[in-house]
């Protein structure tokens, strides 16, 4: 008796083993009479999985985030006459409300992508800023995009940064160029600082 039930639970566990498998199409022809044509079909699928991959860079190639800086100059009239760091220096001041000369603005930044994903998008958010209130708005920057292929930036300014969608399968390659606007002469003397996190997504 044992001997007939384990070789039933055998003859099931391979059962179960076989139909667990993939098992190939198989079809038949018959005719009885033995005469005209048969046909026996049988298929095969094929299948290609092709790796989704998506890349981003702005700016350097090392791995630390780069900063772009404003420095917001004071001259003294009537002279115009640039201040030197120290105290107690003396200078021809004419009573005058002091100026604040054109800012220089950073160097572009390199800026590449490239997926293979379908739709992608780039999209932007800027962090909260740290220092004196009263200072510089998302909306103070501008970007300026170059290049042949360029990414497109989300946004012409840092407060209208929106999902911008950008070409698949292509390398993008280009330059973003910032630029501070707004009034910086009336700001708050201090250090302003906050970070821009750019977001490529593909689905």
């Amino acid at each position: 008796m044992k001997n007939i039930r384990w070789g039933a639970l055998a003859t099931a566990l391979g059962a179960a083993v076989v139909s667990s498998g993939a098992i190939a199409e198989s079809t038949y022809g018959y005719n009885a009479a033995g005469t005209g044509s048969v046909t026996a079909t049988a298929r095969v699928n094929l299948q290609v999985t092709v790796a989704k991959l998506i890349l981003l860079r702005v700016g350097s190639t090392n791995a630390a985030v780069d900063t772009l800086a404003w420095t917001v100059g004071k001259s003294i009239p009537a002279v115009p006459t640039t201040p030197a760091t120290g105290n107690n220096t003396a200078v021809d001041w004419s009573g005058a409300a002091p100026t604040t000369p054109a800012l220089a603005n950073p160097a572009a930044v390199n800026v590449f992508a490239w997926t293979n994903a379908t739709t992608p998008t780039i999209n932007c958010a800027v962090g909260a800023w740290t220092g004196p209130a009263g200072g510089p708005t998302n909306a103070n920057f501008t970007v300026a995009v170059g290049g042949a292929t360029p990414v497109p930036h989300p946004g012409a300014n840092l407060g209208a940064c929106a999902s911008t969608n950008f070409t698949a399968n292509t390398l993008l390659t280009g330059t973003w160029t910032y630029a501070l606007g707004g009034t910086p002469g009336t700001w708050p003397a201090g250090v302003y600082s906050t970070t821009v996190t750019y977001t490529a997504t593909g689905l």
